[in-house]
């Protein structure tokens, strides 16, 4: 499920980089090893595009907007219902925790994708 995620997020650049890369390191002639450079170096440019997308004010300010629902909600329940014990909050569908684990997901995983490519780029 993780692995859906990431493609959906990522557009599944990065496991086609990898491919791309293996591809580069067993090709046999020369003119595999310059069709697999180009490969790289598209997919390094849609990959550069999508940190640089990610970094915009325009689209932090978005997701922002979007984590609100699902934050506020689990707020409520775990600190207000759980552990002050004050309420009790009624049931999501089950529609609604899959876009909230959505929401979870992502910022996980954003936060994760950014940090390595920190550490790829150096």
């Amino acid at each position: 499920m993780l692995a859906a995620i990431s493609s959906a997020l990522s557009g599944g650049v990065a496991h086609e980089l990898a491919a791309a890369f293996r591809a580069r390191e067993e090709a046999q002639s020369d003119q595999e090893r310059i069709a697999a450079d180009e490969r790289i170096k598209s997919l390094q440019a849609m990959a550069d595009l999508q940190r640089a997308e990610a970094g915009s004010p325009v689209n932090a300010l978005l997701r922002a907007y979007i984590a609100i629902g699902p934050a506020t909600y689990l707020f409520k329940i775990y600190l207000i219902d759980k552990v002050l014990g004050l309420g009790s909050t009624d049931k999501l569908s089950p529609e609604l925790w899959q876009i909230a684990w959505v929401v979870i997901g992502f910022y996980f995983l954003h936060e994760t994708v950014t940090g390595t490519a920190r550490i790829v780029k150096r």
